[in-house]
């Protein structure tokens, strides 16, 4: 991580960015099936403190406030303006650096963060942050990108291309899509956590997906730097581009790795969850 040269949200993932919400959405589009259905079996529905770390558009923090009618949801973001509460009453909005802000421990029943912690370089002190914020009993929900998926793509030039991406990512702003996604149920057990549940997503890439809307998005805005990697040229972040736009075409996108655990139910007390 020593090539590193600027912070998530700088310039990459920067809610500023053309086409940023439209990456989201479609983002979102893969994931929040899962995503929801994982929270739908969180034990306790009532009167649960739940926190949506780097909440995006705001889809899952709704979809709390939702199916969570007695409960309170903090949706926290770098840069907020996406996130709105539409009416929900029972949903706050705050702005929040989870690599810099804290909450006071045992203040959560519930946490989730979605496609956060692998690009952050202090992603395992901001687990152990996470894991001191839940209370006893409380579920904790990490969902990272893994490129297992990319390395077995058919397709050359797509595997090429798309591998490239993860290489700018990892250069740009540190993230690990390699190592630490799969390592998660491990890391969770040796924070203390138990009822350890591991799931895997493989989504397809193909002509009107979700997955390739996101995947040309994420390509186009990072052509320029794909560009000077070695063994990659213009034509083949093009020809990627078309292919997915192409009816017929059909490939692995990227994995996810959905891991839960819960903190034994002793301990501290939960308290407000005031940002400090």
């Amino acid at each position: 991580m020593s090539g590193r040269t600027e912070r998530y949200g700088d310039v990459l993932f920067n809610h500023a960015a053309p086409n940023e919400r439209a990456c989201l959405d479609s983002l979102g589009a893969v994931l929040d099936p899962t995503t929801t259905d994982v929270l739908k079996a969180v034990p306790g529905q009532r009167g649960l403190r739940l926190l949506e770390v780097a909440a995006g558009t705001g889809t899952v923090a709704r979809w709390m406030a939702v199916h969570f009618t007695e409960g309170r949801v903090t949706a926290t973001e770098l840069d907020t303006r996406f996130l709105h509460t539409h009416g929900h009453r029972n949903l706050t909005v705050q702005r929040h650096d989870v690599t810099r802000d804290g909450f006071p421990a045992a203040c959560f029943d519930v946490i989730h963060a979605r496609y956060l912690l692998s690009h952050l370089p202090s992603r395992a002190r901001v687990l152990g942050d996470l894991v001191r914020w839940l209370a006893p009993g409380g579920t904790l929900m990490v969902e990272d990108p893994s490129l297992f998926s990319l390395r077995a793509a058919r397709d050359d030039t797509y595997r090429r291309v798309s591998l490239g991406a993860v290489h700018v990512l990892r250069s740009r702003i540190g993230t690990d899509s390699d190592e630490w996604p799969t390592s998660l149920a491990e890391r969770f057990t040796n924070r203390g956590l138990t009822d350890i549940n591991l799931r895997v997503m493989v989504p397809t890439v193909s002509c009107g997906t979700p997955m390739a809307a996101f995947w040309k998005l994420t390509l186009e805005h990072l052509a320029p730097a794909l560009v000077e990697l070695p063994g990659i040229n213009r034509s083949d972040i093009l020809y990627t581009l078309d292919r997915m736009s192409l009816p017929g075409f059909v490939d692995l996108g990227m994995a996810t790795y959905t891991v839960t655990g819960r903190k034994p139910a002793n301990g501290l007390e939960g308290k407000e969850c005031q940002h400090q």
